[in-house]
Parts: structure tokens; sequence; C-alpha cells
């Protein structure tokens, strides 16, 4: 069952266990509350396990996105979920790298390896 609303700032799509939150052009400040917001609400709607950033549409991010990755990790985490990404631009992994977030959130070149990594627990 396939799951999708669309929002100003994120496209949130929910493949069985997975959200995959798919964030418009930018992920600032203003932006992320709304991203943050939707992601959560379904969350704690219950039934997500895994996380799937799809960074194909994002062409700026700040630390409020930072911010909402970290949060979102730690929603998870503490399920036994894990969090991946994919679709990342040159400057959006420039921002990843620097900030550390690959250690916690590794990175596929699409959305079909991280979905299969996701559920396999790779």
């Amino acid at each position: 069952m396939e799951e999708r609303t669309e929002k100003e700032s994120a496209v949130c799509e929910r493949i069985g266990q997975v959200l995959i939150i798919m964030p418009e052009a930018e992920l600032d400040h203003h932006c992320a509350l709304q991203v943050r917001a939707e992601a959560d609400e379904v969350i704690d709607g219950g039934k997500i396990s895994h996380l799937l950033f799809d960074f194909s549409r994002l062409r700026f991010m700040d630390s409020s996105g930072i911010g909402v990755i970290m949060g979102r990790y730690k929603k998870v985490i503490f399920q036994g979920g894990r969090i991946a990404c994919c679709g990342v631009g040159k400057e959006v992994d420039r921002i990843l790298t620097v900030s550390g977030l690959y250690r916690i959130m590794p990175c596929y070149p699409g959305r079909e390896e991280a979905l299969r990594a996701l559920k396999e627990g790779k």
C-alpha cells in the first residue's frame, strides 16, 4: 500500500514500514518546521520503522535541515529502525559530509537501492 501526501515544502510517501521524505528545493528554517511536523505526525501514528530522505529535488539545506534529519533519526532509532538517503547532489553532499551525518545515514545512488537496504537491514 502506498500513501502519499504533498505539501509545499516536502513530499512524504509511505511504502510499507518506510517513510520517504522528499524535501522540495530548499530545507531551511521555514520549510524545516513543516517537514518536521508532517514527518512526526506519520512516525507517531505508528508502523514506521525506517526513514529514507530522498534529496533528488533538494538544492539547498542549512542547519535547520540537519536538525530535521537528527530529530527524525532519534525517533526511529529508539524503535529499532534505521535511516538512509538517496539522490544527493553536490551541494547537499558537502553539507552531509561536513556535518558528519553520513556516519548515521548511509547514502545510496537511487531510491530502489536505499529501500532494499533498509528492508534487508544493511
